[in-house]
């Protein structure tokens, strides 16, 4: 069910185009959910991983002087 607004956009939309538009709409929607559901996976990892020492900083200073 469409909001009277959004319909009345969408009827602006030529009728050639009106597919193409849905679908870029639910693929940038579906793409949102994803990275939505990712984050919210990294969330509960990093709250059940312990911390490591150091910094990112640090370990990209270590790895480049041990070569």
């Amino acid at each position: 069910m469409l909001d009277d607004i959004v319909w009345q956009q969408f009827q602006a939309v030529p009728a050639g185009e009106r597919s193409r538009l849905v679908n870029e709409a639910l693929a940038s929607q579906f793409l949102h959910l994803q990275r939505l559901e990712a984050m919210a996976r990294m969330d509960a990892l990093r709250t059940r991983m312990p911390a490591l020492p150091g910094s990112s900083e640090e370990w990209i200073r270590e790895e480049r002087d041990a070569h």
